[in-house]
């Protein structure tokens, strides 16, 4: 694991890298935007005025705190989502260098990347609202956070890097080999999502090391390398 995200990490100098972070980071604020546009109507829309003015502004303010804790938790997990849209050039940029005798991965046609981008955003803010009351107890809510998203994180981007590869079948079986190191790994992504700056490039160093892993699992080895740890 620690191999497979350190040769990540050595690559974000790469032009497709950068290009990808710029191009997701654009859909991520896009949005956002919306969201807030759309929380706002449904605020106007759905919540009543009390005659009790203090009572409008705690139901104002709890309502912009939770938006806003909502946005600290979602949105790097938005970010990460939409980074599955660009999937192939990370992919492609990481086995150009590191594989490149392996058998080239099929196309993903565009649709299908953008649906499986959109089935693992949905997943990922249904199973946050569904939690979002424990996100506003102390501790508790940082044990929730990233035993639930580290789970979501590993299998989606292991799915989204091996299906290149493999039917269906073939990558639950590969997924399944060492799932705990898959899941260290979508812990150790989930914290790093919460670390601002950090966050930004974490969905790209994440997606770089799935490759690694599931190179390992298919039994490649890195150009010029023995056996990766």
């Amino acid at each position: 694991m620690f191999s497979a995200i350190n040769m990540a990490i050595g690559q974000l100098g790469d032009p497709a890298f950068r290009s990808v972070l710029l191009k997701a980071l654009a859909l991520t604020v896009g949005v956002f935007i919306l969201l807030g546009f759309g929380a706002t109507a449904a605020f106007s829309s759905y919540v009543p005025n009390f005659q009790w003015d203090w009572v409008n502004t705690v139901v104002g303010f709890l309502t912009g705190l939770g938006f806003i804790l909502g946005g600290f938790f979602l949105f790097p997990l938005v970010i990460s989502a939409l980074i599955g849209l660009f999937l192939d050039d990370i992919s492609e940029a990481v086995e150009e260098k590191h594989y490149p005798g392996d058998e080239k991965a099929h196309d993903i046609p565009i649709l299908s990347s953008i649906w499986d981008a959109v089935k693992f955003l949905g997943l990922v803010l249904i199973c946050n609202i569904v939690v979002l009351p424990l996100y506003f107890i102390p501790v508790i809510n940082l044990f929730v956070y990233y035993l639930l998203n580290g789970y979501l994180i590993s299998r989606e981007y292991f799915q989204m890097v091996a299906i290149r590869h493999h039917d269906e079948t073939e990558v639950t079986r590969l997924r399944k080999t060492n799932a705990i190191e898959l899941y260290l790994m979508g812990i150790a992504v989930a914290f790093c999502l919460t670390i601002p700056i950090v966050n930004l490039i974490t969905p790209i160093v994440a997606t770089a090391a799935m490759v690694h892993l599931y190179k390992k699992r298919a039994g490649s080895k890195p150009a010029g390398k023995n056996v990766m740890v």
